[in-house]
């Protein structure tokens, strides 16, 4: 059977770039391993999206109860270096909108339910004349003129089709979590603190309490030698929120992973094409992750509708070349600043925290380089 663009994944960035491809006249069928989304009550992972994000969402008819961040408050824990990001600053409604990870998810799927073929997965990928050829683990075979690999960081479409990784081990493990704040900590406020107890970030989340929040802390593995999750949270959970004048309580179970990057050499060739995760993963401090992938599916999908409506085959080497030139430099850009702001911000030589101390004063001072970070996080600049 043949389809004009194949999808591997059926998660956010795979149904998204379904839905958007549909409104130009473009049909896809995507092929997703897991089964439908049950949302549980311990719905706890959250994800933070940028004016772009949002609207490219809007765009497709999603609409998510979230909590708008007009405010962001960064501080060194170790000093007394601070920076603060307002919408203001942009002439923004909000510099984010968090929302609960699976209500996106659930909505997406449901908007392109009819499209999905869940516990399906590809085997095998091959070049047949123009088209590309999959074969799935029941041993049916589909035929394309795009393959979209949309299928996590462990995607088989890049596997399959000898894309090389080069990852990043940051020998840390991130902590998420929601929690009720006691203090008059503003909900539309998010902060992160950088000490020698990890990347602790708390942001609002919309619940009924408007108290609630939703925390990321991402810790390097020796601290945890001696203990686990639990201990080292009540231990050190006060400290950490003291420095920004706060006092937090613990409202879900705590979920842990693993912090590590990855990068693919390439992110495509003719007929088949990586996005999201499947291409690159991030360090979540920036909470960039989600608005990276939706940046590549974006473009992807830019040049295979501009490619579609002026006859040219969407598969083609020369339209999907374009799109990696136009995404894969800017992800390497953000996946090394990462980089550079975890080196920074977790040495703990008494020279470079001072220097860092004062760097976010100093920076903090300079109008415009503070609106060309935020401009650039927004997702607004695209090439």
């Amino acid at each position: 059977m043949e389809h004009p663009v194949i999808i591997s994944g059926g998660g956010i960035i795979g149904c998204y770039v379904h839905l958007r491809l549909k409104q130009a006249g473009i049909l896809s069928q995507v092929i997703e391993k897991g089964s439908p989304l049950k949302v549980s009550s311990q719905n706890i992972r959250t994800i933070s999206l940028n004016p772009s994000t949002y609207k490219l969402l809007l765009e497709i008819g999603i609409e998510l109860e979230s909590a708008s961040v007009k405010t962001i408050k960064v501080s060194d824990g170790d000093s007394s270096g601070r920076i603060q990001f307002t919408a203001d600053e942009v002439n923004e409604e909000a510099l984010s909108h968090v929302a609960m990870f699976d209500e996106l998810l659930e909505k997406i799927q449901d908007k392109a339910l009819n499209a999905i073929k869940y516990e399906s997965e590809i085997t095998s990928i091959s070049k047949l004349d123009t088209l590309t050829k999959i074969t799935l683990n029941n041993n049916s075979e589909l035929q394309t003129s795009l393959l979209i690999g949309s299928d996590g960081r462990n995607s088989p479409v890049a596997k399959l089709s000898n894309f090389v990784s080069k990852t990043n081990d940051y020998k840390q493990t991130a902590f998420t979590f929601l929690a009720k704040e006691k203090s008059d900590h503003n909900n539309s406020t998010a902060s992160q603190i950088f000490s020698n107890k990890g990347i602790f970030a708390l942001m609002p989340i919309k619940h009924l309490n408007e108290n609630m929040f939703s925390v990321v802390w991402s810790v390097p593995n020796e601290l945890l030698k001696d203990t686990n999750k639990d201990n080292f949270i009540a231990e050190n959970i006060d400290a950490m929120t003291s420095k920004i004048n706060s006092k937090i309580t613990l409202e879900s179970n705590i979920i842990s992973f693993p912090l590590s990057n990855h990068h693919l050499d390439s992110y495509m060739k003719e007929g088949v094409v990586v996005v999201g995760d499947a291409a690159h993963s991030i360090h979540p401090l920036a909470g960039q992750g989600i608005n990276l992938g939706f940046a590549d599916a974006d473009i992807l999908c830019e040049e295979i509708i501009e490619a579609f409506k002026k006859g040219y085959s969407i598969g083609s080497y020369r339209v999907l070349k374009k799109y990696e030139i136009r995404r894969k430099s800017i992800n390497e850009i953000m996946l090394k600043a990462m980089d550079g702001f975890i080196g920074l911000f977790g040495s703990n030589n008494i020279y470079i925290k001072v220097l860092r101390g004062l760097g976010l004063k100093f920076f903090n001072k300079i109008s415009f380089m503070k609106v060309f970070f935020i401009n650039h996080a927004s997702g607004s600049h695209k090439l």
